[in-house]
């Protein structure tokens, strides 16, 4: 903790603002560890400041240290109390997260501490999140293992007949009782046609002989996600095009985890991917980006994105998961998660992906 509070006291400096109000729920998780619903951080030179309601005021004091808990009266909202705090320093710059405050909210607190004023701080948290912790990729590895662990028993039931809606609430259910609080996001189980939609959550639709099957899946623990995702087909013989959209986005994948390295532009990385997939001729077929952040959010910065000229730094985690995705046929799309190392990268997840492993009824 003391490395993150000493990053955003530079931060503090970087924008020249005297204070910092972090509202955003992860970054309020991730500077002081509370898991509660309703509590703000008010960092300033001398103190830093938790401030919270009367409901979490035991709860602050059994997740909180290295914070003076400030539990609101009755009746008092935080703005009132953010004064009284900043009446105790000589401040004139109140720096904020414009993604996080509410216009509403943003008016009566620039109201309330006039003339003090409020800065946005853009990605300020964010950027240093970026950065994982030894203790970080562990609770995230842990979430790795907690979906992979789902997917290989609710793997054996896939076949033709099942729906996509009784993969998904299987797996959840094996998620939640490996110890996950909850399933890392709404679980895409797109089959057929439908699998031509990169987002297709589970439906109604029973699988058939021939179908391409994308099963996107996360798990979390202490509050760390999880996100990877394979792709099955149904059947006996997987030939065609189908078999060559597969071998394609394999393909692009392995090649753009090869490619990574800190000192890299993100850019770099999801073009090594993308140039593959427009060299077999389905390059219109890839809209999205390569791969994203992952921690405290499912998507989180960096982006491994066209034109993102951000460079590749050792400690991010994030995702790598190029696709193909034609109307009328179907989609495949396979992700894996990586951890920046020293001269390349560690890839945390590991169940199989290549064609073998799907090729067959399963």
């Amino acid at each position: 903790m003391k490395r993150s509070m000493d990053a955003v006291h530079e931060l503090l400096q970087k924008n020249r603002v005297d204070a910092f109000l972090v509202s955003k729920r992860e970054n309020v998780r991730y500077l002081s560890g509370f898991t509660g619903s309703a509590g703000v951080i008010l960092i300033a030179s001398s103190h830093d400041y938790f401030i919270t309601d009367s409901r979490y005021a035991v709860q602050s004091e059994q997740e909180i240290a290295g914070f003076h808990i400030q539990v609101l009266k009755k009746n008092e909202k935080v703005p009132e109390r953010i004064l009284r705090l900043l009446k105790k320093t000589r401040i004139g710059r109140l720096g904020f997260e414009p993604e996080d405050l509410r216009f509403q909210s943003f008016q009566e607190l620039r109201k309330k501490i006039s003339p003090i004023r409020l800065i946005p701080v853009t990605a300020g948290l964010e950027s240093i999140r970026m950065i994982k912790s030894e203790a970080e990729v562990r609770k995230i590895l842990k979430a790795v293992r907690r979906a992979e662990e789902a997917f290989k028993t609710v793997r054996k039931k896939i076949r033709a007949g099942i729906s996509e809606r009784e993969i998904a609430l299987s797996m959840e259910g094996l998620i939640r009782r490996a110890g996950a609080a909850r399933a890392a996001f709404d679980l895409i189980v797109s089959s057929g046609e439908r699998s031509a939609m990169p987002h297709g959550t589970a439906s109604e639709k029973r699988l058939m002989q021939g179908d391409l099957v994308v099963v996107d899946f996360g798990a979390e623990c202490g509050g760390y996600f999880s996100d990877m995702t394979r792709t099955l087909f149904i059947g006996k013989r997987f030939a065609g095009k189908k078999r060559k959209i597969f071998e394609t986005v394999l393909d692009a994948q392995n090649e753009a985890i090869r490619a990574i390295k800190p000192g890299k532009y993100l850019a770099e990385i999801d073009a090594t991917a993308r140039k593959m997939i427009q060299k077999a001729g389905f390059g219109k077929y890839f809209g999205h980006g390569t791969g994203h952040g992952i921690g405290l959010e499912v998507h989180e910065l960096p982006h491994v994105a066209p034109k993102n000229r951000m460079r590749i730094r050792e400690g991010m985690v994030f995702t790598v998961e190029p696709g193909i995705y034609i109307p009328g046929l179907g989609g495949v799309r396979i992700e894996d998660m990586v951890q920046v190392t020293v001269d390349g990268c560690r890839v945390l997840t590991t169940l199989s992906k290549g064609w073998k492993a799907v090729e067959g009824e399963v």
